[in-house]
């Protein structure tokens, strides 16, 4: 699949860019979806999120207040890292397609982390998303 190698990525199929505070989808999660027709993020602006829980290879946290839907399904976003949401990106609201398009180019949030240093330990790395992802066929 080839994952962007500066960004590290949770089973839930979001990513994060360390340097930008960024968060989106991935391709395998935009692939997954199909067509993506509604996105609305206006509810994490200024929200406390706190880092995704795994049980094994599946989500026991609540997803965040995020909505990304298609014809065939919507899909349930976590936050890759706890911290501060300090921007969202309104213009998807108009442009959904762009998550289809460009999905490790375009965000749905940007995230000040309060606890990076010791969250980082529970994402992963490019290889092994990619790796992750092919179990998942």
């Amino acid at each position: 699949m080839g994952s962007p190698g500066n960004l590290f990525y949770t089973k839930t199929h979001q990513w994060f860019d360390p340097s930008s505070g960024k968060v989106g989808i991935t391709a395998f999660a935009a692939e997954a979806l199909g067509e993506i027709s509604f996105v609305d993020v206006d509810a994490l602006k200024g929200a406390e999120l706190t880092q995704v829980k795994m049980d094994g290879d599946e989500p026991s946290s609540d997803p965040i207040d995020a909505t990304v839907e298609s014809s065939k399904a919507v899909g349930d976003i976590y936050s890759p890292v706890s911290g501060t949401v300090k921007e969202v990106n309104g213009d998807l609201m108009d442009e959904p397609e762009k998550l289809n398009e460009a999905p490790f180019k375009t965000w749905l949030y940007v995230i000040a982390p309060s606890n990076w240093d010791k969250e980082k330990a529970n994402l992963l790395s490019a290889a092994d998303y990619d790796a992750f992802c092919e179990t998942q066929k």
